[in-house]
């Protein structure tokens, strides 16, 4: 039996960075595999889903159903759409899952697929693609595995997931800002036990102060939350393009002084759970 594990194939914000003072942690946007067994979810479209895809299609045991859901629809979140190559394979189903007060998900291929800007049409695409409105706000992939959502403060608006199986959740919150140096309700209450928080650590505090109103946290922003929500492991997530490798290590080493079980994501990473 396969065990459980995250995998995380983008871990940057705002746009791709292939410079070579930050390889170490990766340059690709915002991509995470979520495996449990025969269910694969997919956490956001960024460019890093160019290489779980090629993956997905090398491994004969990737489920045939896969549940994709986004944070929002910012280009960095799904511009990977665009070269995921499961979408030309007719074995595939699809369930791209999204909530926004000011945009339907239907109407997402509409902008992802103009003509003018990209040769490729939906009728192109051979797997069967569902694009689904989350209204309630609990979805029960199977008996164990359950996605609960809410919104948080971003331009346009974004949505954190906790994702439970029996009695372990991962809570995925990007594109967060905790606006007037007020921690988000949403983001305590629905991050409250859970054993792992994925979390926006785009800024340092200092450069969090000169982009208020752009939609991020900073990595202090991250350690108060998994403090008071009493998380058990802290993720940190979707750094700045302009932060080189040795900046997200000294960000890393600030946070863990502050909450002890905390690791910087870094593309590549893979942690088995239990």
């Amino acid at each position: 039996m396969s065990k459980d594990y995250i995998k995380f194939w983008g871990v940057r914000g705002s746009h791709p960075t292939p410079d070579i003072d930050k390889v170490n942690f990766g340059g690709d946007t915002s991509c995470i595999e979520v495996s449990f067994g025969n269910e694969l979810i997919i956490l956001d479209m960024g460019s890093g889903i160019r290489n779980l895809g090629d993956a997905m299609l090398k491994n004969k045991n990737t489920p045939k159903t896969v549940h994709i859901f986004l944070s929002h629809f910012h280009w960095d979140h799904i511009v990977g759409f665009l070269n995921f190559k499961p979408l030309f394979d007719s074995s595939f189903t699809f369930n791209i899952y999204g909530t926004n007060p000011n945009t339907d998900i239907k109407n997402i291929t509409k902008k992802l697929l103009d003509p003018t800007l990209w040769p490729v049409s939906l009728e192109m695409l051979k797997a069967k693609i569902n694009f689904i409105n989350l209204d309630e706000n609990h979805l029960k992939i199977n008996d164990r595995v359950v996605v609960e959502h809410t919104q948080h403060s971003h331009p346009n608006g974004a949505t954190s997931y906790k994702i439970s199986k029996n009695n372990f959740s991962i809570l995925y919150t990007t594109d967060c800002e905790h606006t007037n140096n007020i921690l988000n309700k949403n983001v305590i209450k629905i991050a409250n036990n859970a054993d792992i928080m994925i979390h926006d650590s785009h800024f340092t505090d200092e450069d969090l102060l000169n982009h208020v109103g752009w939609g991020h946290s900073s990595w202090k922003n991250a350690v108060d939350v998994a403090k008071i929500a009493n998380v058990k492991k802290l993720i940190l997530f979707h750094f700045s393009p302009e932060y080189n490798d040795e900046k997200i290590s000294k960000i890393e080493s600030k946070a863990k002084q502050s909450f002890e079980n905390t690791i910087a994501s870094k593309q590549g990473l893979k942690i088995e759970l239990i």
